[in-house]
């Protein structure tokens, strides 16, 4: 049994987890070293036996410090599963755990992924609009959504 041993920020040395399982969740994908420009988390798993291994990380930014008159935002750039780890809650908790930062959140998600539609719907996330076109390969429309 796989148990959550961390969510940690990323580090370089996670560099190579991070792009496998980028490039076998999104067919239009990032560079992975470009995340660690960002707030990078990820969860690790295992056990004390087979040991650990990032099984998943999400990719944010704070678009606005906030002021007297408005909280913070933030916008969630990317979240990923590897495939051997998935409808196993991971996504979830680092959701959960990137949403702890108390902010209003924006994200996009390509209008055909009605399992991250799902998943952000459960945490209160709404769509606000559609960004006809916003992704390239293959060519989609990102549903923008938002959560107070």
């Amino acid at each position: 049994m796989a148990l959550v041993a961390a969510i940690r920020p990323a580090a370089e040395s996670d560099l190579a987890a991070l792009d496998k399982i980028e490039q076998a969740s999104f067919q239009d994908h990032w560079e992975a070293k470009s995340f660690l420009q960002y707030s990078c988390i990820v969860a690790e798993m295992g056990d004390e036996v087979a040991g650990f291994k990032v099984a998943g990380f999400l990719v944010s930014r704070e678009i606005f410090g906030g002021s007297r008159q408005a909280p913070p935002e933030r916008e969630i750039l990317n979240l990923a599963v590897a495939p051997c780890f998935r409808r196993q809650g991971i996504a979830g908790l680092l959701l959960q755990y990137e949403l702890n930062h108390r902010a209003i959140f924006y994200l996009e998600v390509r209008e055909s992924n009605s399992a991250a539609r799902a998943l952000y719907g459960k945490f209160g996330f709404r769509e606000i609009s559609r960004r006809t076109g916003y992704y390239l390969h293959p060519p989609e429309t990102a549903i923008v959504m938002r959560m107070n």
